[in-house]
């Protein structure tokens, strides 16, 4: 591969769209015949346009360029060449490739920065044959396009764990596709989820729906029973309103959630909104200022959803709430959209019966087992009769449909009149229907079926393949991802097309309850529990080590993912310890998932919930002790003392500490020495914190782990700047910053850097203080870190003190106190003392009337005007 290239270098990463399900339409022998092909036609377009292949991982490249118009020319060559490869059985391979250039941290055969993920993000934008490239490689490579390729510019697009908005463009040209759907980016139509199927028998109710979405109301709540069809509706007045919701539309599903708490952190995650607890306010206050859309699918089983909406709709007044809910909300305001069942045909007319809603629905749903199936003469009637008897409900006749693979109409109809009589007083007729159907079609299943059936509704919020394969109990002879497209082909399983091309699979609610209720009739649900604790359990932890380097927000985007099915093993693990004598390994399934969330919870502003979690998990090991009970320990000190608690932090970091003396373990001892050095910074003792941090760093060198060690000596020399020993300070972040280079982490560097920059201003060096700042404009705008952006703000503060220009200080001020509030992060005595020492010369030269003045519009500034004011520092002399 040669040297890699350093300085300006452009960065490409590519994949296939829809590997998964090309590899379930043609077999493993073609799709492994296609991948190959695939990789020497990459291959030889990155040899001969000077590409450097960093890594490729499954149907992914990830390449770098010194040259962008080298990138822009092996992406040209690249698409002409697949496009132009003759694909054996109709395996055709699209690839969706995404271009961005910047300055990453050369390491160890590697790069690392934000602008190697920044790039990631570009590309994940993207289609199949699609490639799309940065405002920055657009500049670079401006003068040197191939002959007759043009760009197109795609528009402002807001992008996965960066705070500013990303411009980006398409190539066009001979040879490259040039139509295609919409980025995959937040807030985008292209965002919500993609149904197996297309709509039908909903036109005028969708127009009724859109009609009043058009008008004044801002709060929608679309009733009706389990399987009428509420968020098929939903979705599709999402996607036909897009463009009028500038701010984007957000679909966030709900279904596994229980109470408000919950609910506002899967609302962050849904916006992309970085806060720390309280969450609600930092959501309420992103959506302050936007006109956006939210659809909030199935709310009738979450405790405090009524709230939770009250509250968003009075904090954003140009929000509008599409809401899914087997009943109203009971929200002032509230217009309530009842979906009524399908029409269906009064006669056994072919033309009625075909026409009708309900026909429709049958025969889509019919064709996908039986292709060809139409309504004829000899069997509409018994169409119609069936759609009758399952009340037009969708997801019935979805169900019923299925069986016509197997059963004709005649034959389908005469099993169900018998199967469906009600059978349990109190519930309405329609769920009664509903129910009785579920049970019809899962009577019907193979005993190998049924066995997946009721194994795979232990997952919530959905899986992907690989857990299905991990968790459900393979049958004797079966394969469970066959049994999975069988139970798909007759409804009980749905598919939806992720963001990134690939299937998720799940039940619907409705179905899920059954599943659940036949789990524990016939088999033994601890044991299905069990495996899928252990799967996510090793899931957390290969995510846990990926949160220090390269990989962190893609590691971090898996674990919000699945946060539901992690929340579920959580459960299962750690609130029902009464069955551990049973189980032995039960509670330790939940020790191990808590010590691997810790980061998590910590970095994804998940902070109160995984503080729940882990004091339970001590709950649960303080009776054994030992290194579990150091390490949960830690994890919840760390938790407490974020949340500004740091006395409680203290005692839990002292209990680890003793525990890891007692065992002889070194490394955990020097990691316990270097939080409570922390800990006592920011009890105002800072002698006690520099002895514990000094004890660190001795025990860092002595074992020779450089990454803690450039961590204590960074937070050593946060604790010298802050007694006013500068040079010991400078000396200490100095050396931090040399590790954390050549360990490659970017946010120790920016961590480094940031403290360097303090110790500059305190110092007496003000300018000095901005040049170091500067240098960490891009990695704050991008990592989305919001303790980095307010501690910025207000270093940035002093720093416009430092340098003349105390209206721009004042403003800076209130935008960091306007985040704090929204994030919920409270200013330690400490702080807000140096930080009054600093402002105080500024305010003494102004009236009261112009500082409150400038405070106010910094609070009223958005988070990506106050990343605007914080970059304008660079500009003062």
């Amino acid at each position: 591969m040669g040297e890699l290239p350093a300085g300006t270098v452009t960065m490409l990463f590519t994949d296939i769209e829809g590997s998964t399900a090309l590899l379930g339409r043609v077999g493993n022998v073609r799709y492994g015949e296609a991948l190959s092909a695939h990789r020497v036609v990459m291959r030889a377009a990155f040899a001969e346009w000077r590409g450097h292949e960093i890594s490729t991982e499954g149907d992914s490249f990830y390449v770098v360029f010194a040259s962008a118009d080298d990138a822009v020319g092996c992406c040209v060559a690249a698409q002409r060449a697949l496009v132009g490869y003759d694909w054996a059985g109709g395996a055709v391979v699209r690839v969706r490739m995404g271009l961005h250039s910047g300055e990453p941290v050369a390491h160890e055969g590697n790069y690392l920065g934000m602008d190697v993920h920044r790039a990631a993000r570009i590309a994940a934008t993207a289609h199949g044959g699609q490639v799309v490239l940065s405002e920055a490689t657009r500049a670079l490579a401006a003068g040197g396009m191939p002959d007759g390729v043009s760009v197109l510019d795609l528009g402002f697009h807001r992008l996965k764990d960066i705070a500013d908005a990303e411009r980006i463009w398409q190539l066009a040209g001979p040879g490259l596709a040039s139509e295609f759907p919409p980025l995959k980016s937040l807030g985008t139509q292209t965002s919500l989820p993609v149904p197996a199927t297309p709509l039908v028998g909903r036109d005028e109710d969708l127009a009724r729906l859109l009609e009043v979405l058009g008008g004044a109301a801002r709060l929608v709540t679309l009733t009706g029973t389990g399987g009428v069809g509420k968020t098929r509706l939903s979705l599709a007045a999402a996607a036909a309103l897009g463009t009028a919701f500038p701010h984007g539309v957000y679909f966030v599903a709900l279904a596994a959630v229980r109470d408000a708490e919950v609910m506002w952190k899967t609302l962050a995650g849904s916006l992309n909104v970085a806060a720390d607890d309280p969450v609600d306010g930092a959501v309420a206050g992103y959506l302050a200022g936007r006109r956006a859309l939210l659809v909030l699918d199935n709310l009738e089983q979450l405790d405090g959803a009524s709230e939770v909406v009250a509250a968003l709709l009075a904090a954003a007044p140009g929000l509008v709430v599409l809401a899914t809910s087997r009943g109203p909300l009971r929200v002032m305001g509230e217009q309530e959209f009842p979906v009524p069942a399908l029409e269906v045909a009064r006669d056994g007319a072919v033309s009625a019966v075909s026409d009708s809603a309900a026909g429709r629905l049958f025969t889509q749903q019919a064709r996908m087992v039986r292709p060809g199936f139409t309504i004829t003469a000899e069997n509409a009637a018994d169409v119609a009769a069936i759609c009758r008897r399952l009340d037009g409900l969708p997801l019935a006749i979805e169900l019923a449909a299925s069986r016509v693979r197997l059963l004709a109409p005649k034959a389908l109809l005469a099993r169900l009149g018998p199967s469906l009589g009600a059978v349990e007083a109190g519930r309405p007729h329609r769920q009664q229907t509903l129910r009785n159907l579920v049970g019809w079609s899962y009577d019907l299943l193979t005993p190998v079926q049924a066995q997946v059936f009721r194994q795979m509704s232990v997952f919530a919020g959905g899986c992907d393949l690989e857990a299905v394969g991990a968790v459900v109990d393979e049958p004797a002879g079966s394969d469970p991802l066959d049994v999975v497209a069988e139970l798909q082909d007759v409804s009980l399983i749905a598919v939806t097309v992720g963001a990134d091309g690939e299937p998720r699979l799940g039940m619907l609610e409705t179905i899920r309850d059954y599943a659940l209720e036949r789990l524990a009739q016939e088999d033994d649900p601890d044991g299905a529990r069990h495996r899928h604790a252990e799967y996510y359990q090793a899931f957390a932890e290969r995510a846990r080590e990926q949160l220090e380097g390269p990989m962190a927000l893609t590691a971090l985007d898996r674990l919000e993912a699945e946060h539901d099915n992690l929340r579920a093993s959580l459960a299962w693990s750690l609130e029902a310890p009464a069955s551990a004598a049973a189980d032995p390994e039960r509670v330790v399934i939940g020790l191990r998932l808590v010590q691997a969330l810790a980061g998590f919870w910590y970095q994804h502003g998940h902070a109160t919930e995984g503080r729940r979690w882990l004091q339970r998990a001590m709950d649960l090991a303080s009776a054994d002790g030992g290194a579990p009970l150091a390490r949960v320990a830690h994890g919840l000190g760390v938790l407490m003392d974020q949340q500004g608690e740091p006395a409680t932090a203290r005692r839990l970091f002292e209990r680890s500490l003793a525990i890891w003396r007692e065992l002889g373990d070194r490394e955990e001892q020097a990691r316990e020495l270097n939080s409570l050095g922390i800990t006592y910074r920011h009890l105002g003792d800072l002698d006690t914190g520099r002895a514990f941090l000094e004890e660190a760093i001795v025990i860092d060198r002595e074992v020779g782990n450089k990454v803690r060690l450039a961590a204590a000596l960074a937070n050593l020399g946060q604790l010298e700047s802050a007694a006013g020993r500068f040079d010991r300070a400078a000396e200490a972040l100095r050396e931090a910053l040399t590790l954390d280079l050549e360990q490659g982490d970017p946010f120790g560097v920016a961590v480094d850097r940031l403290s360097l920059a303090l110790v500059g201003l305190h110092a007496g060096r003000p300018r000095e203080a901005r040049d170091t700042l500067a240098g960490l404009f891009d990695y704050i705008a991008s990592s989305g870190n919001t303790s980095m952006l307010v501690n910025s703000l207000e270093l940035a503060a002093a720093i416009a003190v430092g340098l003349g220009d105390p209206l721009r200080a004042a403003r800076m001020a209130g935008a960091a106190e306007a985040i704090r509030q929204e994030a919920g992060m409270v200013i330690t005595p400490q702080e807000a003392a140096l930080l009054e020492e600093h402002l105080a010369p500024a305010r003494a030269t102004m009236t009261p009337q112009e500082w409150h003045g400038e405070l106010a519009a910094g609070r009223a500034l958005s988070r990506e005007e106050g990343l605007a004011l914080l970059e304008s520092l660079d500009t003062l002399v």
